[in-house]
This record gives structure tokens, C-alpha cells and sequence, in this order.
């Protein structure tokens, strides 16, 4: 499961705007998971994950605003953080502590993730155009 991020005319055009080394590729991994309160901070339309690994969506206008607002928290917040962390992803089976799936962080990826996905905001915005997430 993963979700590609890139700019483009709508959901259904598998047409990149941006240069292909631009396009962000989410996975189920830590970097998601810490970035996902983020993402449903921005999130005005709680029927849908904003950023999902497994739907597609646009994001625009207002929509786009808020992701902006909300990833450059995630920046600032990034310069707080030790070199590596841990973050809960998941469990095994059923949820209790002895089942818990933590992964690693790095806050150099993690802060290169972030500010590729706010130049994707960048760029869809001079060109008239929507971020597209395409989950798989």
C-alpha cells in the first residue's frame, strides 16, 4: 500500500505537471504515520483521509490552503525532534501494547519528504493545477 503524490489536471489524468523526480511516493512507514495527523489537520471533508495509501483524491483551493498550513507545522515541529524516533504504525493483530508495530524515523527523510510535498503545493499553484494522490 502506498499513495502517489504529484501535480496534475484531475484524479484521472495519470498525466504529471511536475518533473517525474518530484512526484512523492507515500508508504505504510513511519514517515506516513507521523505525518498523518498533519494531513487530517488540513482535512475539511472528514468522510475521506485527506492523504490516503489506499483512495485517490484532489486537493485544491482552500483544501490545498490548509495541507500548506498544517506540512509547515510538521517542518517547524521536525527541528524539535531527536535524529531517530519511534513511531506506532499498526498492530499485529489485535490492538494492545503487545502487538504494536513501531518503526523507525529519520528526521532528515522525514523533513525532505515535507518539503517536497510543499513544493508540489508550490508548483500546483503556479500552474493552475491540483495535487493528486493515487492510492494503490
Amino acid at each position: 500500500m502506498a499513495a502517489t503524490v504529484y501535480v496534475g489536471e484531475n484524479w484521472k489524468s495519470a498525466t504529471l505537471a511536475n518533473p517525474p523526480e518530484k512526484t512523492l511516493c507515500l508508504d505504510d512507514s513511519g514517515v506516513y504515520w507521523h505525518l498523518y495527523r498533519y494531513f487530517e489537520g488540513a482535512n475539511l471533508d472528514r468522510r475521506h483521509e485527506l492523504v490516503d495509501l489506499y483512495g485517490g483524491g484532489e486537493i485544491f483551493g482552500y483544501q490545498l490552503d490548509r495541507l500548506q498550513d498544517e506540512l509547515k507545522s510538521a517542518l517547524a515541529d521536525v527541528t524539535h525532534k531527536p535524529a531517530e524516533w519511534k513511531i506506532l504504525t499498526g498492530w499485529n493483530t489485535s490492538q494492545s501494547r503487545e502487538n504494536e508495530i513501531w518503526q523507525t524515523v529519520r528526521k532528515t527523510e522525514l523533513a525532505e519528504i515535507i518539503q517536497q510535498f510543499l513544493w508540489l503545493i508550490t508548483f500546483a499553484r503556479e500552474k493552475q493545477l491540483k495535487v493528486i494522490v493515487a492510492g494503490d
